[in-house]
């Protein structure tokens, strides 16, 4: 019996509750959907609900810092690396001098990222400008044609609010990847026995893996909140203090690229600031259906409205 992903089961499972008809084209990536004499595409995990515009700015990093910073909506600064080969036109070829004044006006402390990078991947921190110059040549070879470079901001908990027509209709949090000391095992030890030990984790600067946590002692070990790196999602109630500035945020950031769905990263910082991080046009809700209690029916309900909405032609 084929594996299927989350995502696909939840489809099924939708289409057969709501009568719609599926069919597979280009190999299964793309899904035709049809109900009522109505035809709607899935490619992937993108709807058919944005326009070309929309998502094209939420997939990539430095167009959506530069929409939201039009706007007024708070969100992490992005300066642009163009390509020399790809970009020749647009090659700042200046900006390795610049380096060094970026690093010290963030307190030698950056990202840098490909512009269209997800889940994590060709995502760095840096704190020297040898580091800076290695991510960057690798990333250029790697043919990314543009790449950003931000402040790496000291991050308590990451929010994913998911905006539909203009609402958010859910909205968790993310904590880093942890381990809890037992006062035998190493750092390394731990890690090693941790559920998905398999899942690469971008460790943090500075984890001293032979350190020996006291019992009880949480440690934080990576610096990224990806679930696909090990971070936990956690539920946002009425409890959480920052749930309505992020929502008012999340609808802000949403509404300023015209977007019709889509998720929106949303940090904050240690110093209690809330800033956009990015905008996602795919609503890839995989790893929280797995390791998030009801996860599967809350990703299903998202997706089911979603689909109403499709066919509705909202």
């Amino acid at each position: 019996m084929e594996n299927k992903k989350p995502f696909y089961v939840i489809l099924d499972e939708i289409c057969k509750e709501k009568n719609i008809k599926q069919e597979l084209l280009s190999y299964g990536w793309i899904r035709k959907l049809e109900k009522e004499n109505k035809i709607h595409y899935l490619m992937r995990y993108e709807f058919d609900l944005n326009s070309s515009i929309s998502h094209n700015i939420a997939g990539d990093k430095y167009a959506t810092y530069d929409v939201l910073n039009d706007k007024g909506i708070p969100t992490i600064p992005h300066k642009i690396i163009f390509n020399p080969i790809t970009r020749s036109g647009y090659y700042n070829k200046n900006f390795f001098n610049e380096i060094e004044n970026i690093l010290e006006k963030y307190d030698n402390k950056v990202v840098v990222k490909a512009n269209d990078s997800y889940k994590g991947k060709d995502v760095f921190y840096c704190s020297t400008k040898e580091e800076v110059e290695e991510v960057i040549e690798k990333l250029f070879n790697e043919k990314n044609d543009t790449l950003s470079i931000c402040p790496y901001l000291d991050i308590d908990f990451e929010y994913r609010a998911i905006y539909l027509c203009g609402e958010i209709i859910y909205i968790y949090k993310k904590k880093k990847p942890y381990v809890i000391g037992d006062g035998v095992k190493t750092i390394k030890q731990l890690i090693s026995e941790r559920k998905e030990p398999e899942v690469p984790i971008d460790l943090n600067r500075g984890l001293n893996l032979s350190y020996i946590p006291k019992k009880d002692e949480e440690v934080t070990i990576s610096w990224k909140h990806n679930l696909s790196g090990g971070a936990e999602p956690i539920l946002v109630d009425e409890t959480d203090e920052f749930s309505d500035r992020i929502k008012d945020i999340a609808k802000k950031a949403g509404d300023s690229i015209n977007i019709t769905f889509a998720s929106v990263d949303v940090a904050l910082t240690n110093k209690k600031e809330i800033v956009v991080m990015e905008i996602n046009a795919s609503v890839c809700m995989n790893k929280f259906s797995e390791v998030f209690e009801n996860g599967k029916g809350i990703a299903k309900d998202i997706y089911s409205k979603a689909i109403d909405k499709m066919f509705d032609n909202y």
